[in-house]
């Protein structure tokens, strides 16, 4: 057994904030049907994470704890919309967002439609933790802790969500 201690984070609210709330936003609007919504959800989760940051255990990690928040925030406004399906503008950013402006340049309009029409082909528990992974930019076990699985099912389910991206892409030639 190990005796070394966890590292115990040691940031205020408003430092932990700053560098959380654009992944958020991102994830969010990634998830919800429109930014506005997105953009709603966000200031929720962190209203809630400021009315709960007294009991943050601040021994475990930030990401984990903030994304259990957002997802779980992200469920309870599907089980309010009954499970609507994403709408493929909601992967459009606003055009002065600054945030996206890589991904903007990455990925034409078409792509980002394209890429939702096949998201929404995967099963929710991979649309979660490939989205987790790859918009909130999460690792493996921080994904884990916000769904409550192990990391080997996080990594079967990303992995089997990616081949099956790559499956569905290459079914219409793409």
């Amino acid at each position: 057994m190990s005796n070394i201690e966890p590292k115990i984070e040691e940031r205020d609210f408003g430092e932990l904030y700053d560098e959380y709330f654009d992944r958020v936003n991102r994830y969010l609007r990634c998830r919800a049907d429109n930014v506005w919504d997105a953009d709603d959800l966000t200031t929720t989760v962190f209203i809630k994470v400021l009315e709960k940051f007294h009991q943050y255990d601040r021994r475990n990690p930030f990401a984990a704890w903030i994304f259990r928040i957002a997802h779980n925030t992200f469920v309870d406004y599907l089980r309010k919309k009954r499970e609507v399906p994403m709408e493929p503008n909601s992967w459009m950013m606003d055009e002065d967002d600054e945030t996206w402006q890589p991904e903007k340049k990455a990925l034409t309009k078409e792509q980002i439609q394209y890429l939702h029409e096949k998201m929404n082909g995967l099963s929710q528990d991979q649309r979660d933790v490939l989205t987790l992974r790859y918009f909130a930019d999460l690792k493996i076990n921080q994904i884990a802790e916000v769904l409550g699985k192990s990391d080997s099912a996080v990594k079967m389910i990303s992995y089997r969500g990616l081949r099956q991206l790559q499956r569905l892409y290459e079914g219409e030639g793409r």
